[in-house]
């Protein structure tokens, strides 16, 4: 499959033109870090298969399988209480077939504010994205869809 070209230039402030690359019929790692991080509203980012395996991901990024089995699980079987993401606990405000929505669980005696992650499905893959404090919901879920919406129409 020969590169196609990026989406226009969007609204939202965290995904800029993405510098394509491609491995074998799927892009790499720019999706993650050009796609999602560049604007710093999600702190970690990863693209898995519905089918198994990692397809790109963000250094501190580390979803082991049992974590992206669970994932998968969930998205088919919601409605889901809790999710692990590299080892950080999330507690589940929403579930869908298609959408998990956590909030960072706080550790007691630890103050600030929690973050979350948002999990969207599309055809072929699963785009999980963590997100810090100061990120607002509204900005993580455009980024976060946009990225979802163009892959579907690429037929992932």
């Amino acid at each position: 499959m020969s590169p196609v070209p990026p989406p226009n230039p969007i609204r939202n402030p965290i995904y800029p033109l993405l510098a394509m690359s491609w491995q074998g019929d799927f892009c790499s790692i720019h999706f993650v870090d050009k796609g999602l991080l560049e604007g710093g509203i999600i702190r970690e980012a990863a693209i898995l298969g519905l089918d198994g395996g990692v397809w790109a991901q963000s250094a501190g990024c580390n979803v082991s399988h049992e974590e992206q089995s669970a994932i998968i699980k969930g998205l088919k079987d919601p409605p889901l209480r809790e999710i692990s993401i590299g080892d950080r606990k999330y507690r589940c405000t929403m579930s869908t077939l298609d959408m998990i929505w956590g909030t960072a669980r706080c550790e007691e005696g630890k103050g600030g504010g929690r973050g979350g992650c948002l999990i969207k499905k599309t055809n072929k893959a699963v785009i999980v994205a963590e997100y810090p404090p100061r990120s607002t919901h509204g900005d993580v879920m455009a980024g976060v869809e946009e990225l979802g919406e163009y892959l579907i129409k690429k037929g992932y």
